[in-house]
C-alpha cells in the first residue's frame, strides 16, 4: 500500500505504544469527511484497499482452506477523524449465503454461520494470548464486530454487546439486498458476485486513552459459508492460526491519523462562531 509523504511523515512523529511489534504497521489516512455507513462503497473510490487472497492471507484452520481467489477473497479500506474508525470491506464469492441470518435488523447474529466480515480491536495494545478470557479483560478495549452480507449484526465477543446500531458505539452495513433475494430462498445465491460492508467504530470501544495518533492492535477477517452448513473457510488479513480470532499477538497494528492542524482550526472557528451567534 502506497501512502502520501505527509501522512507517512506523521505517523513518523507518533509516541507509539511500548508494545508496538508490527514492522510494518498499516496508516489510517485521516477523513475530512465521514462515509455514509449504508454498503454503498462509491465513496471509497479513491481509497487504496489492501488486497487479502488466499496466497497472502492467513487462514484459520479451525475451518477449511481454498486455493482459488476466484471462490473466495476480499479486500479492505481503513479511514479515521476525530471520533471514529471506519472500515470497508469487499468479499468477491462463488456462491452467497446468508440462511442463518436472515433479518438484517440482527444485533446478535451468529455472524461465522454465513457469508460475513468480523474486525477485531486490541484497543490497548496488549497482544493477548487470549482475547477471550473468561474475566473479559481484553473486551474493555475491544474485540470482534462482525457484520453479516445482509447487515445484520454481532458485538457479543466484545465489551459492548447489541450496540450494532448505536453511533455512540458502532454502525455498520452490508450489501446483499433483503428477500426475496436469490440467497433468503434457495438459501443460496449461486451466482455469487460481491459482498460490500462498512463499518464505524467509536474510539470508546477501543479504551479511555484511544483516539487520533494511537497505535491499536487490528486485523479483518472475512468468512466463506457455501453449503448452508456453517462456515467453511476464514480468512484474515493478519492472524496466528488456528485460533486467530482470539490470539492478538498476531493481529496487525494501526496507526490512526492524527487531527491536522488545519482541520483542528477550521473546528476550533466553528465552534467559536456558533458560540458568539450571529
Amino acid at each position: 500500500m502506497r501512502l502520501p509523504t505527509i501522512l507517512l511523515a506523521a505517523a513518523g512523529m507518533l509516541t507509539v505504544s511500548v508494545h508496538a511489534h508490527d514492522p510494518d504497521p498499516l496508516l489510517s489516512p485521516f477523513s475530512a469527511h465521514a462515509p455514509v455507513i449504508d454498503g454503498n462503497l462509491s465513496e471509497w473510490e479513491d481509497d487504496d484497499f489492501i488486497e487479502v487472497t488466499p496466497a497472502n492471507g492467513v487462514f484459520d484452520h479451525e475451518s477449511g482452506v481454498t486455493d482459488d481467489p476466484d471462490d473466495f477473497r476480499f479486500a479492505f479500506a481503513v479511514r479515521n477523524d476525530a471520533t471514529y474508525l471506519y472500515v470497508a470491506v469487499r468479499i468477491v464469492d462463488d456462491v452467497i449465503v446468508v440462511d442463518s441470518n436472515p433479518d438484517h435488523e440482527d444485533l446478535h447474529a451468529r455472524a461465522w454461520m454465513d457469508d460475513a466480515i468480523e474486525i477485531f480491536i486490541d484497543g490497548d495494545h496488549s497482544h493477548s494470548p487470549d482475547a477471550r478470557d473468561t474475566a473479559g479483560v481484553e473486551f474493555q478495549t475491544g474485540g470482534e464486530f462482525a457484520v453479516v452480507g445482509n447487515g445484520a449484526v454481532t458485538s457479543d465477543q466484545s465489551g459492548f454487546p447489541g450496540t450494532g446500531a448505536d453511533p455512540q458505539f458502532w454502525t455498520a452495513a452490508g450489501s446483499y439486498p433483503p428477500a426475496p433475494a436469490p440467497a433468503y430462498i434457495a438459501p443460496f445465491d449461486t451466482a455469487g458476485g460481491e459482498l460490500h460492508f462498512e463499518a464505524r467504530l467509536n474510539y470508546r470501544l477501543m479504551g479511555d486513552e484511544i483516539g487520533p495518533g494511537s497505535r491499536i492492535g487490528f486485523t479483518v477477517s472475512a468468512h466463506d459459508d457455501d453449503d448452508g452448513e456453517g462456515r467453511d473457510v476464514a480468512l484474515y488479513w493478519k492472524g496466528i492460526s488456528p485460533s486467530a480470532w482470539k490470539d492478538e499477538a498476531g493481529w496487525g497494528d494501526l496507526v490512526l491519523s492524527p487531527v491536522p492542524t488545519h482541520v483542528e482550526a477550521t473546528s476550533l472557528g466553528d465552534v467559536k462562531k456558533r458560540a458568539e451567534g450571529p
